[in-house]
């Protein structure tokens, strides 16, 4: 099965700049649409109401930046809870040692061993944490490892942080698909857009073949397609000087 083909973008601009270019070009496009559509019937209307809504959707959709912060609160919530577990974790540990020395069945009971290759694992701390707190919250062990100092609610924490955690990875695993789907959205909307001020550009420069200062305010910066080898044809040209 093939991999669905994601779209990139056509320009090689910021997509702010293409935003002020675009609106600056389709105001002017709108004072002279009479005499692009006299040689390219496509340009005639809608089509600079179909430019003007390209660029506001496009204004509409969040940047990128918003994106990546949102997701950026997410991972460092879910770092935080990380360390959190690490913590009631090898506190748990310290009390048991102290509750029974020497006595590595206990320290079996409660998953030190697991622990090395949990520490890091946003699926297996979590189990990790539910194991000891089946361990620490059962007798006799709940009540050695609080005559030693620890307290019913980092024994509590155990299971809190064990279903915290995963929570709180969906919520950050939500984010990056939210990004993913919002950067989409995005290249999408400023493709549309710059197709429309490209296509407008190219036609221009028929257009104005005679007229070198709105020839130039049409032009494109150099280097600013992404594809500068793929330029099709304006569309539907009449002949010159044949109104359509």
């Amino acid at each position: 099965m093939e991999h669905p083909v994601v779209e990139q973008r056509h320009f090689r601009m910021t997509d702010e700049e293409v935003l002020q270019q675009s609106e600056v070009r389709q105001l002017l496009f709108v004072e002279n649409k009479s005499r692009f559509k006299d040689r390219f019937p496509d340009l005639a209307d809608p089509f600079a109401d179909e430019w003007s809504a390209a660029i506001a959707t496009s204004r509409t959709i969040l940047p990128d930046y918003a994106s990546v912060s949102q997701q950026s609160k997410q991972t460092d919530a879910l770092e935080i809870l990380m360390n959190r577990g690490r913590a009631v974790f090898q506190t748990t540990m310290l009390y048991a040692q102290l509750a029974y020395p020497n006595d590595p069945t206990v320290l079996r009971l409660l998953g030190k061993p697991k622990y090395d290759a949990a520490r890091a694992s946003h699926l297996k701390l979590p189990a990790l944490l539910r194991t000891a707190y089946a361990t620490a919250s059962a007798s006799p062990y709940r009540e050695a490892l609080m005559a030693k100092g620890m307290q019913e609610a980092d024994i509590q924490s155990l299971l809190s942080l064990a279903d915290s955690i995963p929570q709180q990875d969906l919520a950050q695993e939500s984010a990056k698909n939210d990004r993913s789907t919002d950067s989409a959205e995005r290249i999408h909307a400023m493709n549309a857009v710059w197709d429309k001020m490209a296509l407008v550009s190219k036609c221009a420069k028929l257009v104005f073949a005679g007229d070198a200062t709105l020839y130039d305010l049409f032009l494109l910066p150099e280097g600013s397609s992404a594809n500068p080898d793929e330029d099709p044809a304006p569309p539907s040209a009449s002949p010159a000087g044949t109104p359509s």
